[in-house]
């Protein structure tokens, strides 16, 4: 080891960081940047960068391995690893700490095979005191759990959110569960993430049936666990979706929302974008243009669109994954056009719009559905009320074989953009169709 530091005066912390530094150096002077060396070692760019985080929790053994060959460290950085791992092991025997008894509940841990525990953590899977005592929640857990979590990401935009808001809510609790049965510190911070993750999936179904209380007490969940855990990857991305809810943004602007509370989760979450991935980058820009575009701030808006255009560019397969499966350049075209018809220049908001739905890349479901949403509104801004009418109402039917409440509430502030023109015949037969898809 290069650190000066004698052994008799190293903290594991000490040498934790010493191990974080020494990544970054290896891989600086292999040249690589983050993203190429997640691409050599096969992780994602978000484990790379947490590697090299001072104060953090301790990589696995995997990543560290993975990247001492990658950056042809000859065992180097494996040797500070167990080294660490040694020196924490004799910390503990000298404090000789207790372990606390777990916490019992009527909530039920999930039940998991022993196989997946890894070598020697077989225990009785019907005995949460056993789960809650296991040394460690192994790698392979966590990655099953992390796959169901993105499938469930995923489905969000093709499965009615009333039939899918079960299922997310049963995955969270046995993300919660194997969070609360995680003992080392590397397992507890990879779980931790995964329950933030998933509780931020949940918010959004719960977003998308209408309940946004439910919606901002999944978010702020995931916000305060991430402040716990210091994990400012996930805390940037809780802080994303709580501004988006705060702001009642997806809705355009409904008068539950506040968009200075919006834009100032926002600055927070951009603060931290050093740890965050391309496409969550490209999310705070394009909801910083949308909400200046609310305030008529029409040069703050611009250049929100496009520090969210050059993220967007960035973005690559393994970053549409989750939470921004639905990510990329198309999506900000979506967001282009909507800050033009909120600044009232319908014309091009018509243009970019088109576009978007006309682009082969496409959005998923939902957002193609709240695109047609705002191109209704431009082409009744613009003068060409039947069309802007004729396409609110196959829309909004859409929207309600969907079971998609928020959607449907973007809608109504569409039809009541349309009071002008209230007396007008295509406007009369569009809410006489609105009125018999509500059951009136």
């Amino acid at each position: 080891m290069t650190d000066p530091t004698t052994e008799s005066e190293q903290t594991p912390g000490d040498i934790a960081n010493h191990l974080a530094r020494e990544i970054k150096r290896r891989r600086l002077d292999a040249g690589f940047s983050q993203r190429g060396l997640a691409a050599a070692t096969g992780y994602t760019r978000q484990y790379v960068s947490m590697a090299e985080w001072e104060d953090a929790n301790l990589p696995s053994q995997e990543l560290i391995a993975a990247i001492d060959t990658a950056v042809g460290a000859k065992g180097d950085l494996v040797a500070i690893h167990a080294e660490v791992k040694r020196t924490r092991h004799r910390s503990r025997q000298r404090s000789n700490p207790v372990v606390a008894e777990p916490q019992t509940g009527s909530a039920a841990l999930p039940v998991l095979a022993s196989s997946e525990l890894g070598p020697d953590r077989a225990f009785d899977s019907g005995s949460p005191t056993s789960l809650m005592r296991s040394h460690a929640v192994s790698e392979r857990s966590i990655s099953s759990f992390a796959a169901v979590t993105d499938l469930l990401a995923g489905q969000r935009q093709s499965i009615a959110p009333d039939a899918l808001i079960g299922p997310i809510e049963a995955h969270r609790d046995a993300v919660a569960a194997l969070f609360r049965a995680a003992i080392d510190d590397r397992s507890k911070q990879r779980a931790g993430a995964l329950l933030g993750e998933t509780s931020v999936v949940a918010s959004r179904v719960w977003s998308a049936i209408g309940d946004r209380s439910m919606a901002l007490t999944h978010c702020a969940f995931a916000r305060k666990l991430a402040d716990q855990l210091q994990d400012k990857t996930m805390g940037g991305i809780a802080r994303i979706f709580e501004s988006n809810l705060r702001s009642d943004a997806a809705t355009l602007i409904s008068s539950d929302g506040d968009v200075v509370i919006g834009l100032r989760i926002l600055k927070e979450a951009d603060n931290v974008s050093d740890f965050l991935p391309p496409a969550a980058r490209a999310r705070i820009g394009a909801e910083q243009a949308q909400a200046y575009a609310v305030l008529e701030l029409r040069e703050e808006c611009e250049e929100a669109l496009v520090r969210a255009q050059r993220a967007a560019e960035d973005i690559d397969e393994n970053d549409r994954a989750g939470l921004f499966n639905d990510w990329n350049t198309t999506r900000i075209q979506v967001y282009v056009g909507t800050c033009q018809l909120l600044l009232g220049q319908p014309k091009r908001a018509i243009a970019a719009l088109t576009e978007a739905l006309n682009t082969p890349e496409g959005n998923s479901p939902n957002v193609d559905l709240a695109t047609r949403v705002d191109l209704a509104s431009a082409y009744v801004l613009s003068g060409e009320l039947e069309e802007g009418c004729r396409l609110l109402g196959d829309t909004y039917d859409a929207l309600a074989a969907m079971g998609n409440h928020r959607g449907l509430e973007r809608a109504q502030r569409a039809i009541e953009r349309m009071a002008p023109w209230h007396n007008e015949r295509p406007v009369l037969a569009m809410r006489e169709r609105v009125d018999s898809i509500n059951g009136y």
